[in-house]
């Protein structure tokens, strides 16, 4: 019997009410001893579901003007996930308990390295997120930030993975549009999707922005977007007029029809400060948790998705309401995916 087998059956045999938080396989102590090549050889016929990555970096949200903290996210999250989300949920009909998701750890830089070298760990990030949909083969990657200008490296290793740019979608749910440019030549939380969209290959009519808020988007960025092809759901005119759900339905159907790949880039604060308050840059407006929830599960059902990543999530500012969420949105994606191939 395999190690991951093993673990999911001692876990589900222990109690009657089991959590998908439990279900998780810690594998950053075989990384950290033997490194990733070591566990890719290991395991690369386990068929694994999802694993989670961590990005514990908010130099990019400091370099933005943001306010620090979001390099506590990963480590955050990882309490708050133990008790979160019952395997089998009778209300959605959903049965997580053949799943295999597996923690690979956090993104580390060498001792010796600056925890200021944004560009080195963004770096890492891309070459683990590859190694685990490239070599692992994966069915989806979940990364944890960390500053959203991780969602940069986290598509490119996607988009290396699949090598035909044209056929990736990718949406960014935020209140901002986070096409600014480099500050001083350097990355920064804001930049991400500027980088994408230069980056030669990718169609900008595969890029999305959803629930921006006009009043936080200039609007020399909006152009730019649009100039570029991608287009703009605005969060009172697009997408609460539809019907969050509604509309991002139409984002992965409809806008992504012609493509074979999409990465969902979720920054917490298109969320309400009604529900998450632990963010960099909070707003009044936004999404409702139950509208983020439903998005995680419904981007956990469909077999296009394979590559989600969580930003801004700052347990300095405020950890247990926020936390909550955050660990929520992981179990709705995860109960989402068990629905893969079932449908």
């Amino acid at each position: 019997m395999s190690e991951l087998k093993s673990h999911s059956e001692k876990v589900l045999s222990s109690s009657d009410d089991v959590r998908i938080g439990e279900l998780i396989f810690n594998a950053a102590p075989i990384i950290q001893q033997h490194g990733l090549e070591y566990f890719i050889s290991q395991y690369k016929d386990e068929k694994i579901d999802i694993a989670l990555i961590g990005f514990p970096f908010d130099e990019g949200v400091k370099r933005n003007g943001g306010r620090v903290g979001a390099k506590k996210g990963p480590e955050s999250f990882r309490k708050m996930i133990r008790r979160a989300g019952t395997v089998i949920n009778r209300e959605m009909g959903t049965d997580c308990s053949h799943l295999k998701i597996v923690d690979l750890g956090d993104v580390h830089l060498e001792e010796d390295d600056d925890e200021t070298n944004l560009e080195k760990a963004h770096e890492l990030l891309e070459e683990f997120v590859y190694k685990a949909l490239h070599q692992l083969k994966v069915g989806a990657v979940f990364v944890l930030g960390g500053g959203n200008d991780q969602s940069y490296p986290n598509a490119k290793a996607l988009l290396r993975h699949v090598r035909q740019f044209h056929s990736v979608g990718v949406v960014n749910l935020d209140a901002h549009l986070d096409v600014r440019d480099l500050k001083n030549g350097k990355h920064h939380s804001g930049s991400p999707f500027r980088r994408l969209l230069e980056t030669p290959g990718f169609k900008g009519q595969h890029f999305v922005e959803f629930a921006a808020q006009g009043s936080q988007c200039s609007q020399i960025h909006a152009n730019y977007v649009l100039e570029k092809g991608g287009k703009i759901y605005w969060l009172s005119k697009d997408v609460e007029s539809a019907g969050a759900m509604n509309a991002f339905r139409q984002v992965v159907e409809k806008d992504f029809e012609n493509t074979e790949q999409i990465f969902v880039s979720f920054d917490l604060d298109s969320i309400s400060m009604a529900y998450v308050t632990g963010v960099s840059c909070p707003s009044p407006l936004g999404l409702s948790a139950q509208n983020a929830l439903d998005i995680c599960f419904y981007a956990g059902s469909q077999q296009k998705v394979q590559l989600f990543d969580l930003s801004e999530y700052n347990p300095i500012i405020e950890e247990y309401n926020t936390g909550k969420m955050v660990a929520a949105m992981f179990v709705h994606f995860c109960m989402g995916y068990s629905l893969r191939n079932k449908q």
